[in-house]
């Protein structure tokens, strides 16, 4: 098979696990938003966020750890008979529909940072688990 379909595929499955397991640690969190609040509203979940304590963001940054090293993982996994090492493909997939989610909702500046480069440390070391293939 093509060597290029085959990363190509593996930054797909790699994105989509990664989602997978950010979604399900945030579905776990304790830290949900109030009944009845319209989630579709910015100004509102805004709000709510600013009352958030810091463990909830403690969670967050850990499901898009966790989300980005398991997204590396599969991405270099499936790879893994390619010369390609696409773990950090995924890690920039996920650092943009993370920052999607900053310029849509407000968070503190602190957490936009450290969640923007959480996703690529979490990538790597994801990727540095699955073995190089000698080719």
């Amino acid at each position: 098979m093509n060597p290029k379909f085959i990363a190509l595929l593996a930054v797909l499955l790699g994105i989509l696990a990664g989602g997978i397991v950010i979604a399900g640690v945030e579905m776990i969190s304790p830290h949900s938003p109030p009944a009845g609040m319209n989630v579709n509203d910015p100004a509102k979940l805004g709000e709510w966020i600013a009352t958030l304590p810091m463990s909830a963001f403690a969670i967050l940054l850990l499901a898009y750890f966790l989300g980005a090293a398991v997204g590396g993982w599969v991405a270099n996994r499936v790879a893994a008979k390619s010369h390609y090492r696409p773990a950090l493909i995924v890690g920039f997939g996920l650092f943009v529909a993370g920052l999607m989610n900053l310029i849509s909702i407000p968070h503190p500046m602190w957490f936009a940072v450290v969640s923007s480069l959480i996703y690529f440390a979490g990538a790597w070391i994801g990727g540095r688990v699955v073995p190089r293939a000698k080719i």
